[in-house]
Order: structure tokens, then sequence, then C-alpha cells
């Protein structure tokens, strides 16, 4: 009889990136939450871009996707906060290990890559196309987002590209351990970051969020996966 573990390898999966934990410094220049704070990060994992059409339709086959994201290599999107969540309960259950979506501070700290500026490619003027997908350079549909360059941390599209889902409320700053806003039972809307291919160039930022419905489900938004370096539980 094959195990849980035999079928967990037959299934698309994405890669996960190791993010080294460090003190991170969210907000600031680029947020309209008021002044930055400085909050101390484990080291997690990642996934290196957002999770694909063929990879959402393991959980779920009878999932419908976008016109505007319709290959098997694009990302799901129209997916809502429940629809990520859930997925990444399934691909816990199935990996044996604690997959979730990632905090807005372990967003917003693996998509600045160690940097301070409002962009991470901010320091490589002219470059941004290399980096982003926006509205300035893509068209009706995601553009391929694996063919953008990563940040400093290892990994691509984590601004422009579609919106992700984080698993925290939308509640003020600065953020404390402890204040419950990464609790999956909490009501309220959750965050989103990074941007989408639809948004104009100058809005993007490291440190930009935006409240959304939980139960929204938009073409240009998606998630991607996190686990921690040690499981808890």
């Amino acid at each position: 009889m094959e195990t849980v573990r035999d079928n967990y390898t037959r299934y698309p999966r994405a890669i996960l990136w190791l993010v080294r934990g460090g003190t991170a410094t969210i907000g600031g220049v680029d947020s309209d939450a008021g002044p930055g704070f400085a909050i101390a990060v484990d080291s997690f994992y990642l996934s290196k871009l957002p999770i694909t059409n063929q990879q959402f339709e393991a959980f779920d086959p009878r999932f419908e996707r976008h016109e505007s994201s319709p290959g098997d290599d694009d990302p799901a999107t129209g997916v809502d906060y429940p629809q990520a969540r859930d997925y990444c309960a399934w691909y816990a259950r199935v990996s044996h290990k604690g997959m979730r979506l990632p905090s807005e501070i372990e967003w917003e700290y693996a998509c600045r890559g160690g940097t301070t500026s409002r962009c991470f490619f901010d320091e490589r003027p002219g470059e941004a196309d290399a980096y982003v997908q926006h509205a300035g350079n893509s068209g009706k549909t995601v553009p391929p987002l694996r063919k953008v360059r990563p940040n400093p941390f290892g990994l691509h599209a984590m601004l422009g590209g579609v919106w992700e889902w984080t698993g925290s409320l939308h509640l003020p700053y600065p953020a404390k351990p402890g204040d419950g806003r990464n609790d999956p039972s909490r009501p309220g809307p959750r965050v989103l970051r990074g941007g989408s291919w639809r948004t104009p160039l100058k809005r993007l930022g490291s440190g930009v969020r935006r409240a959304c419905d939980p139960a929204t489900r938009a073409g240009d938004v998606g998630f991607r996966v996190a686990r921690s370096l040690v499981d808890r539980g």
C-alpha cells in the first residue's frame, strides 16, 4: 500500500526557499501606516513564486482558472482568503509539514531582501522592468512571473505579478508579538501585499499594504505558501 508521503511526491509542488531571520524594519518610507518599526523575524521558508493553477488544482480539481491567468504555470488567481488558507491546510496534511500563509511581517521582510528603500531594485535605476511586471509593461493577462529577476533573497515577483494573501488581519501598526493579528479564527479584513501586473509602478513598494475582505476573489490576487523553519506543535 502506498503511503501518504508517497502520494505527496506526485503532486505538483512549490519550491520553498529559506529566508534567514533577522531584525526587520517594517513600514516607514513606503507605507501609509505611520513611522517604521523594528521587529524580530524568525527564519522561515517561502515559495519562490505564487502557487500556480496546476498546483492549486491538485487540491481542488474543480477550480476554474481565471481568464487573465489561464496557463498551468500561471498563478492561481480569483482565490479568496479561505481558499488560500485551506490549500495550505491540505498541503500541510499531505506533506506532514506546517504549511501556512506568510504573515505580513514575514512577507515584507522577504520582499525587502535586506534593503531599506521603497523597492528592492531602487539602487538599479532604469532596471525596474527586469524585476517587476506592472501596469506599464504588461498586457491584459498576467505575464510569466518566473522570467523576472529575483530579489536579493532569491524570490521572484514579490512586487508586481499578483497581489498576495497573507495570514494577517489588517490592524494598526506597530505590530507586536502576541497581538492576535495572525490568528486565523479572528474575523476582519486580511492584508494583501505586493501589487499586481495591473498596478502602476509608482504605487508599488515593499511596505504597501492593502486591506481586503476575506471573501474577495479578484483576477489579480493569488498567494504563496510559507513554513516555519522549526515546526511547532
